[in-house]
């Protein structure tokens, strides 16, 4: 069965359109057992995602089941913090959460982006943050922002492309997959030439693959009103001949509508129905949730000087 893993709500700043809440009742009406979030750089939404995900089930009917929420998290990516041209590759990745230590892994990636990797107004991960925190956490890329993408628009080396999904598959192993874009490919000629790239690495490193389209909002007619938000959040006018007109469909689609396009991009029926498959198996697997009602605070390290003057004065008046 289907699941969405890829998707953005409100809280990716005019980057996209609907609530958790809302996100919730649409993937209820679409029948999807579960359905994820990856909104940019940071986990705000969390709470009322969760929150909505168990209160979807009907209490007045004893077969109906919640939808489960799929947390996930996609954030600026580097190879290496300390390079000198760490402001010239600068890509995505998306982060999915497995159980119920995510929170902590997320957050300290996190807190490791905001403070190690702040700079020029954007938060980054390296390898080196992802080689920590391998545990509990999923990984998948392919989409427009990601390296794949930009390294094949700027005519990189495929053998160069190859050598850092190498890496990350090191990490992450088979833990590690590659997405299909799911839009009509006659439309975006980008999203043909990393789709082909894509599928093809897949077969090279029997990597699984999995399908989206990376939704921005909810129905295909809230699309002018995406836009539009579009417009406010880089300061263009509706009129304006360079704003962003973003090609294709970016709705909540369900899994016909899927398996539609990727058809029409002409994909063999029974692959399309393989990485549809691998979207409502990686689900199944992901099984993290909240804790609420309780006070959670991050652990940092005290500075030994700090911890010094603790233990000589402190502590010891304490036992006095």
């Amino acid at each position: 069965m289907y699941v969405p893993l890829h998707w953005h709500s409100t809280y990716s700043f005019l980057e996209a359109l609907g609530q958790p809440k809302d996100i919730v009742k649409r993937a209820k009406e679409l029948w999807f057992p579960a359905i994820a979030i990856t909104d940019y750089n940071g986990m705000f939404w969390v709470p009322s995602f969760f929150l909505a995900a168990k209160d979807s089930k009907n209490p007045d009917d004893e077969n109906d089941v919640w939808v489960k929420a799929i947390f996930g998290l996609e954030i600026w990516f580097v190879m290496d913090l300390k390079s000198s041209s760490v402001g010239k590759s600068i890509w995505n990745l998306c982060l999915l959460a497995e159980t119920d230590e995510w929170y902590h892994n997320m957050m300290e990636l996190i807190a490791y982006a905001n403070q190690t990797g702040f700079t020029n107004w954007t938060q980054k991960l390296d390898l080196n943050a992802l080689k920590e925190k391998p545990q509990w956490i999923r990984i998948f890329t392919g989409w427009e922002l990601s390296w794949i993408s930009k390294m094949l628009s700027a005519w990189e080396s495929e053998a160069k492309i190859r050598e850092i999904y190498d890496m990350l598959h090191e990490i992450f192993g088979e833990k590690c997959y590659l997405e299909i874009t799911a839009q009509d490919e006659t439309l975006l000629p980008i999203t043909k030439k990393v789709n082909q790239f894509i599928y093809n690495l897949a077969k090279q490193t029997n990597t699984k693959l999995i399908v989206d389209n990376d939704y921005r909002y909810l129905k295909e007619k809230d699309k002018e009103a995406w836009e539009i938000a579009l417009s406010i959040k880089d300061w263009t006018k509706m009129y304006d001949a360079n704003r962003r007109k973003p090609a294709g469909k970016y709705h909540i689609m369900d899994g016909e509508e899927i398996r539609e396009i990727c058809i029409k991009n002409w994909y063999k029926a029974e692959e399309v129905d393989e990485w549809m498959s691998n979207n409502g198996a990686i689900a199944e697997e992901l099984n993290a949730s909240m804790l609420l009602n309780q006070k959670l605070f991050p652990k940092y390290k005290t500075p030994d000087h700090i911890q010094a003057y603790y233990d000589k004065y402190w502590a010891t008046s304490i036992e006095c």
